[in-house]
């Protein structure tokens, strides 16, 4: 039998792809329709997801404490009927308070049962290869790029209030059986991180593990490097989620792309995020894993200054390779630097207080990009800015150390 945290990788892997190709891949598609529909200006329509967002980061403190003491098969359970019910309720908001009402509710859910628990579940059952296994199921971000090419043909063929309905009904058909796959720690089943042999129960309990460090959340926030690594993520997403709201306008409006042609190219560079995920993954395993997201950074801001400055297909295309490999090498190095920092067993409050400075990012990136599109007609000033922010940060990850044991638990280490 497969260790059985392969089980929980592979549940990752579906439920990133259901979610991000129902809304997080296909915004820019949806931001599109509802301005042709309402009239709502872009910085209006895109301050709806980048307050989704802010939300999420503030309740991300609660969320870790509740996957710390709760299982989260459950908070499965309620994010995957909120976000589906929320996503059935969005084509009958047709004024923008109750709009931006319905998508704070879809944030709730999709948060729930989201980034923060998949990957805190997934850190919890490896240690050795924890980048290795991150790297696997978030290819399932990947998986939502190809998916989302049916999402985006459906706006255009059915119209996004449809589309939005069946994407509900899907969340809820699909998400919730898949909810049972979900456990908490392999400690509590009989087994071990990895699925090596259990330790021998004759092994000291007041023997700690020197590779298996745990710290507390205020032992973590008081060291520099979660500042870094969590300022840092943030930067990324700046990029990151600003061209998945906002590059579609730009291909559409800007270039006189189709809409069609336009998601291909989200598509492209989710998929080739796989392949980045799953080589950052082994990488991560071997390699620093900060120096990595550092390279990455860099990768980012190339990517986002070439489309800043083009109307070559071909250069298009190259950015998008170039933009989606980064994204995929560094998105499990994220979660896993985290836990190699702070251990597992209060990794979920951790990574939830992390949250609240990294969702800064994807509160910033599309409502900027929305913005200066709004204000100068065009997104070249904005992707500029955005190019030149995500290489500097950079700066965060090379910063980044691993922390010393903290002084409680230094005499057993020593041990």
């Amino acid at each position: 039998m497969p260790f059985y945290g392969w089980w929980i990788v592979l549940s990752c892997v579906l439920f990133h792809g259901l979610f991000g190709s129902a809304f997080g891949f296909t915004f820019g598609q949806y931001l599109l329709s509802i301005e042709e529909q309402f009239g709502w200006s872009k910085f209006a329509i895109s301050s709806t997801y980048s307050g989704s967002l802010l939300l999420a980061g503030f309740l991300s403190p609660a969320h870790g404490w509740l996957l710390d003491r709760f299982r989260p098969r459950l908070l499965m359970q309620i994010g995957t009927v909120t976000f589906g019910l929320g996503f059935i309720a969005l084509p009958f908001a047709d004024t923008f308070p109750a709009f931006f009402a319905v998508i704070m509710v879809m944030s709730i859910g999709a948060n729930l049962a989201g980034w923060l628990t998949l990957t805190t579940v997934t850190a919890r059952w490896f240690r050795r290869k924890r980048a290795f296994a991150l790297g696997l199921s978030t290819t399932g971000i990947g998986l939502a790029g190809m998916l989302s090419m049916v999402v985006a043909w459906s706006l255009v063929v059915h119209g996004w209030e449809s589309t939005a309905i069946g994407s509900g009904i899907a969340v809820l058909v699909i998400g919730l059986p898949l909810c049972q796959l979900m456990r908490g720690y392999p400690e509590e089943y009989g087994m071990v991180p990895d699925g090596a042999p259990a330790p021998s129960s004759a092994r000291s309990r007041a023997t700690v593990d020197p590779g298996e460090i745990d710290f507390t959340v205020g032992e973590a926030m008081r060291d520099r490097s979660f500042w870094y690594v969590s300022a840092g993520h943030a930067v990324a997403l700046i990029a990151v989620v600003a061209l998945l709201a906002h590059l579609p306008a730009h291909l559409v409006q800007g270039l006189g792309w189709s809409k069609t042609s336009a998601q291909t190219i989200i598509a492209l560079m989710t998929v080739t995020s796989i392949v980045g995920q799953v080589g950052g993954g082994y990488v991560g395993d071997r390699y620093n894993k900060a120096h990595l997201a550092a390279t990455c950074m860099l990768m980012h801001a190339v990517a986002v200054l070439m489309l800043a400055f083009t109307t070559s297909t071909l250069v298009i295309v190259v950015a998008a390779l170039l933009h989606g490999l980064a994204w995929g090498i560094r998105s499990p190095l994220m979660t896993a630097i985290r836990a190699d920092f702070y251990g597992r067993r209060s990794f979920g409050q951790i990574a939830g207080y992390s949250n609240v400075l990294v969702m800064l990012g994807p509160l910033i990136g599309p409502t900027f990009a929305g913005k200066m599109n709004d204000v100068y007609g065009d997104y070249t000033g904005a992707f500029l800015v955005v190019g030149v922010v995500v290489g500097m940060g950079s700066l965060l990850f090379l910063a980044s150390r691993k922390p010393p044991v903290p002084a409680r638990l230094r005499a057993a280490v020593e041990a």
